[in-house]
């Protein structure tokens, strides 16, 4: 018994692989008569806030990380875009939607614009206040938020001057007053400044974009071509949103369109971004990774993650101290779109093998968003395998990223679909 309990010892302290990570229940969280193409998923504690609808937001709540949820109700009307569009902070929960909507079309399809308000529940989401509005000229379209140091940062594409810009506003006072908008990035091409996400940590605000501005080449022939290619660029800012440096490519696909891409923090100054490109040679887009060590300052060479048949596609990505976790459409199955996971545990380096997250038999499962909270990774998607797209909830179990290294856990490296709506 003694030496049972002393070669126990002596593998805790060398290392012995976690206890492999959990996925739970599919759960649909809506049953509405039509389509949902909206959604939006934040943590605080143990507290899981979500808001979803078209043309509406509806919201339900779990205070026990995923394992129960109240009862939906509507919280206020307007547009949801598959982005980020929600974010919490202890007993603040904000959410951006779009209201007073046009229709104006761009180089690609019709776009149901509008102007972003912001809903705010200082009680956790029990009630709300009246919709504030950010922006005007009603071009704004795609939407992400973050939090961080005190400090909420908003960034949106806005076609207000009949080209996509990406605009930016913060508030230094959780939501209550809002610095003048600035323009981060103008549009140098047809395509366009587009689909900003953004990211925080500490005075560290980092914005990754879709822009036709590099030195490029055009696309090969394919659904749309440009003049000069469009590619993933990154924008920093290193003192709270105050001044903003250069924007950067970090994807230098050239001739190969590359795009949809996401960005997530990790510790201590990592930042990761995620794209999914053409592959010569390749049936379908695949999924990329580039991440920066020193803020953005410099970028390693990109990792491709994923090498299936068809496309990988719509990617989502966080940070949670040292671990990245990813998700993802995918079409291998070209009559069964699903969801798609890996996961990283040293800030992006290396990643541990795929997991599928969906398991619908038919449909489609689309655009999923991730949150994370202690102990749990929460995954949104939009699934059409009821007859109508609604929006399923699964939740993983995680490592703390505190207990990783310290416990003497390694890190290991384990290992078509378009939108249903234009605004994926």
């Amino acid at each position: 018994m003694q030496n049972s309990w002393v070669l126990a010892l002596i593998a805790l302290c060398v290392g012995v692989p976690p206890v492999a990570a959990q996925w739970g229940p599919e759960t649909p969280l809506s049953s509405l008569p039509g389509d949902v193409f909206g959604e939006g998923i934040a943590t605080a504690g143990s507290s899981v806030h979500v808001i979803y609808g078209t043309n509406e937001v509806r919201y339900r709540k779990s205070v026990d990380n995923g394992a129960t949820w109240s009862t939906e109700r509507t919280i206020d009307d307007g547009v949801l875009h598959l982005t980020d569009p929600l974010i919490a902070d202890g007993n603040d929960v904000w959410g951006v939607v779009l209201k007073d909507i046009r229709y104006v079309s761009d180089w690609c399809c019709v776009r149901d614009m509008g102007n972003v308000y912001l809903l705010h529940s200082g009680n956790a989401g029990q009630n709300w206040d009246p919709p504030l509005a950010l922006s005007t000229g009603q071009g704004a379209y795609r939407v992400s938020v973050t939090y961080a140091a005190s400090r909420l940062h908003l960034v949106w594409m806005d076609y207000r001057g009949g080209a996509w810009d990406t605009y930016y506003r913060r508030s230094t006072n959780r939501g209550v007053t809002w610095d003048p908008e600035i323009k981060i990035a103008q549009s140098a091409g047809v395509f366009g400044a587009e689909r900003p996400q953004v990211a925080a940590q500490g005075d560290a605000v980092h914005v990754t974009i879709w822009d036709d501005r590099g030195a490029n080449p055009p696309c090969t022939p394919g659904t749309f071509t440009f003049p000069s290619c469009p590619d993933v660029f990154h924008i920093a800012s290193l003192n709270g949103g105050l001044t903003w440096g250069a924007q950067v490519n970090v994807a230098n696909a050239g001739a190969a369109f590359a795009g949809r891409n996401d960005i997530a923090v990790a510790t201590p100054s990592s930042v990761v971004i995620n794209y999914n490109r053409d592959v010569t040679g390749s049936q379908g887009q695949k999924l990329f990774v580039v991440r920066s060590l020193d803020n953005g300052v410099s970028w390693q060479t990109p990792i491709q993650l994923t090498t299936s048949p068809g496309d990988s596609d719509h990617g989502s990505i966080v940070g949670y101290g040292s671990v990245v976790h990813l998700a993802w459409h995918d079409s291998r199955d070209p009559l069964n779109l699903e969801i798609y996971y890996r996961g990283s545990l040293d800030s992006g380096a290396t990643w541990q093998a795929e997991e599928q997250v969906s398991t619908g038999a038919a449909g489609e499962s689309s655009t999923p968003l991730l949150a994370v909270s202690a102990g749990y990774l929460h995954a949104l998607w939009i699934d059409k395998r009821g007859g109508t797209f609604q929006v399923y909830y699964r939740r993983r179990t995680t490592p703390d990223p505190d207990t990783i290294f310290r416990d003497g856990f390694e890190p290991g490296n384990l290992g078509a679909a378009a939108s249903p709506t234009p605004r994926g």
